[in-house]
């Protein structure tokens, strides 16, 4: 299982076919084209799907693609069932990291122009392979407290009935409202527990057919359904077309 969560991590993050990927001799710098941010974020985000942590001077040591392999098999022996969870995840991904960036920057974006701060604790609702938390820190420079919320993280997770255990600074939810039937009641119970506020991003229905982008979205939306919330909207090109997707704040103030 670990082979193919390995593998998955280092096609999302270099961009190389999975038989390359796959191949425990293949030099991660020299084959695979990553750079010292790559092997972090590549190595960050499996230390997350699997809820470990690879020591710094392991990290220092990673050449191949065997050598990351042995890394994440020392550190992950404990956790089977939360590999099974990522590995499933990673499975539903074809695209890129590089082609979803522009969703994980408008929102850091908004989110630093509005005082996120290092004293802050942001909840990323939905968080997937916790792309929010790496794009703050490395080209924002965010430090403070990142808390994934998704089902891989216990299994459990559920949308449609979560319900804050306590007040936090801010929340995100990007490219999570589209996949509701009532993504208004998520709104509200964040506009709840928000102590500063929070962010999203969703499909723009103005410009493109969101129920056929993806069979799992049941809710398409527009700036104004966004605005008739309560929040303050821009448009951005997240998806290939001009403008076809949206982010929207919401503050306390």
């Amino acid at each position: 299982m670990i082979t193919n969560l390995v593998t998955g991590a280092l096609v999302a993050v270099s961009g190389r076919p999975p038989v390359e990927c796959a191949e425990p001799g293949r030099h991660l710098f020299h084959d695979l084209g990553l750079d010292s941010l790559g092997l972090m974020e590549t190595v960050t985000a499996l230390e997350k799907l699997v809820r470990c942590t690879i020591p710094d001077e392991i990290t220092g040591q990673l050449a191949t693609v065997g050598d990351l392999r042995d890394a994440v098999y020392r550190c992950a022996s404990g956790a089977p069932r939360r590999i099974a969870q990522a590995e499933e995840y990673l499975g539903g991904h074809t695209s890129l990291h590089f082609e979803r960036a522009a969703r994980f920057r408008a929102a850091s974006e908004r989110l630093r122009a509005s005082a996120l701060d290092d004293s802050d604790i942001l909840v990323d609702l939905g968080a997937g392979l916790t792309e929010l938390d790496y794009v703050l820190r490395a080209e924002y420079g965010w430090r403070g407290r990142y808390v994934a919320m998704d089902v891989w993280v216990d299994g459990t997770f559920d949308l449609d009935t979560w319900r804050p255990a306590r007040p936090v600074g801010w929340y995100a939810a990007l490219e999570v409202l589209e996949h509701l039937a009532d993504p208004e009641d998520l709104v509200r119970r964040m506009k709840e527990s928000a102590a500063k506020g929070f962010v999203v991003t969703t499909p723009n229905s103005g410009v493109m057919d969101v129920l056929a982008q993806d069979p799992t979205h049941v809710t398409p939306l527009d700036e104004e359904t966004l605005q008739s919330w309560g929040l303050t909207t821009s448009l951005h090109n997240f998806y290939g077309q001009y403008q076809d997707g949206i982010c929207g704040l919401w503050r306390k103030d």
